[in-house]
């Protein structure tokens, strides 16, 4: 292994003295980096000899790994709060929906199925936009995909959506590849239900599917806000570490 350059002039910087410097207008040879400039590699290098401890500059592999950490915790915060914009977009397009259903069971009255559909598609247009950005995702799971055999893989939320969101889809007859009838009660059975309270298995379906909607929405929405929390206290630990304490 090669000795340590010694002189300041040797690999741009010296570390080792009081007041690190950089030499020449440019950093030359191999600290060029492809587009960027040697004026400005000699500014990021100035920026870091002014906010990072020296321990950390003298050791390169340490520093690296600081700055990749760094990164990694940016992108999940990105990440999670886009979860949880996304799932809070959900929640709030599936309360009409929710109250109507809530309404309609206190009262013994069924909302026609013409309301049901028009208050469930904006809920159903969220969780289409929520899975195609799940696509994407990068630093907080596994991307969300549909496989050829109809299986799917990601991470819980995106499948939870995805299922309870197609269920009701041909439930209320809102999957266009759905040859099946909705099973929408008869007069009889809700004239049934309303004096007796005889349960109407199609709405007693309904009404469990809005309820394990409603619970899979606010679980993710307390997970995403978990996870932000904890992101955000990992990468204040490491900036602590980085700038204060090492």
């Amino acid at each position: 292994m090669a000795p340590k350059p010694t002189s300041k002039k040797q690999g741009g910087i010296d570390l080792k003295s009081d007041s690190a410097q950089i030499s020449g207008s440019e950093v030359a040879g191999r600290d060029n980096i492809k587009g960027i400039s040697g004026k400005d590699v000699n500014q990021i290098i100035e920026t870091l000899l002014k906010h990072f401890p020296k321990g950390y500059l003298q050791n390169p592999g340490e520093l690296d790994k600081t700055l990749t950490d760094f990164r990694r915790y940016h992108e999940q915060l990105h990440e999670y709060k886009e979860l949880h914009n996304g799932v809070n977009e959900i929640l709030i397009s599936f309360e009409p929906f929710k109250a109507e259903m809530d309404r309609s069971n206190s009262r013994r009255e069924l909302p026609k199925l013409v309301l049901l559909r028009d208050l469930w598609r904006p809920v159903s247009m969220c969780v289409i936009s929520l899975l195609s950005w799940s696509q994407t995702i990068k630093f907080i799971g596994k991307p969300f995909q549909e496989l050829e055999d109809k299986s799917k893989s990601g991470e819980d939320w995106a499948i939870q959506f995805s299922e309870l969101q197609a269920r009701i889809n041909n439930h209320l007859g809102l999957n266009q590849y759905s040859t099946e009838p909705v099973a929408y009660p008869s007069i009889i059975q809700i004239s049934a239900f309303q004096r007796f309270g005889v349960e109407i298995p199609w709405w007693g379906a309904l009404t469990e599917l809005t309820s394990s909607f409603s619970h899979v929405s606010s679980h993710h929405m307390n997970s995403a806000d978990k996870q932000l929390r904890q992101t955000a206290q990992e990468l204040f630990n490491l900036s602590n570490k980085a700038l204060s304490n090492y």
